[in-house]
């Protein structure tokens, strides 16, 4: 499912299917076409039984917030919410009692939130160039929860693009000491276990850009204590599609390491071999 928390916004499809929904809308694009097309190239998603909900729910929210909810996509919402589907569905999954009724709860006001109309549409947005946040070859540090020092390294940096995304790998640095540059250099890629459609778990590379425009300094205190050389030049277009925001790098990894036991699998890769010009990237 490609879902980290109980909230409408907490899950893989839904930053995937707003992106795009608004992408085109700051293009220009009527709600009505934006709908169609994303339908069209979503039969896949539509289709799942795991991923269905998500899709019409990202879909309903997106359509209110332009103040253009159409009424069959909120009965849509009203049957995944009051006839328990999406509860269900979770429960599938082996949520704990207390997601359920988390979810619950999100699903009601959800549902309430967008029987009334909203009182202005979004505007659309103009769309201006940004830089990244931090320079390509930075060795970042942030505290976890626990009070550990947590390492990611920044593979990429986009200059005067309308995202300013940074390529951010995430290193198996966990330790109670300050890390130095010399522990980057001797880092290794984390991977974690993430579970698929058929219910498998695969290990999966914790490598992800992250958006300029969504940085807030004040959620997660980032320290560059070093910076190494990248050889290799990353595209956000086609090189590790995976897209977050900056809240979540410490998010995944306080819930990585909540449960590290089932998280944790035997993949080593070096962080160096990430920087240099003839890595393979290697396909689990």
């Amino acid at each position: 499912m490609g879902t980290w928390g109980t909230g409408i916004s907490s899950n893989d499809i839904y930053e995937d299917i707003n992106y795009e929904f608004f992408e085109l809308y700051n293009q220009g694009m009527e709600v009505s076409a934006i709908t169609e097309k994303l339908i069209q190239e979503n039969k896949e998603l539509i289709d799942s039984h795991e991923d269905q909900n998500n899709f019409w729910i990202t879909i309903a929210k997106s359509q209110w917030e332009c103040k253009s909810l159409d009424p069959k996509v909120l009965n849509r919402i009203k049957d995944i919410v009051e006839s328990g589907k999406d509860i269900e569905l979770w429960k599938e999954f082996d949520a704990s009692q207390s997601d359920l009724t988390k979810r619950q709860k999100v699903l009601d006001s959800f549902l309430k939130k967008i029987s009334n109309e909203k009182k202005t549409s979004r505007k659309r947005k103009v769309k201006k160039s940004r830089n990244a946040i931090f320079e390509k070859g930075d060795c970042l540090i942030f505290k976890l929860s626990d009070g550990d020092y947590c390492g990611a390294f920044v593979l990429e940096s986009e200059k005067e693009t309308e995202f300013g995304l940074n390529l951010i790998a995430v290193t198996d640095i966990k330790q109670s000491e300050k890390p130095t540059e010399k522990d980057f250099e001797n880092a290794k890629l984390l991977f974690r276990l993430e579970q698929q459609i058929n219910k498998e778990f695969k290990p999966k590379e914790q490598i992800s850009w992250y958006y300029a425009q969504h940085f807030k300094k004040s959620e997660t205190e980032f320290e560059k204590i070093g910076q190494l050389k990248v050889n290799k030049d990353y595209h956000s277009n086609k090189d590790h599609q995976s897209f977050s925001n900056w809240d979540n790098l410490k998010l995944f990894q306080d819930e990585f390491y909540s449960d590290f036991e089932n998280n944790k699998c035997k993949n080593k890769i070096k962080l160096s071999s990430l920087r240099k010009k003839y890595w393979l990237q290697q396909r689990i």
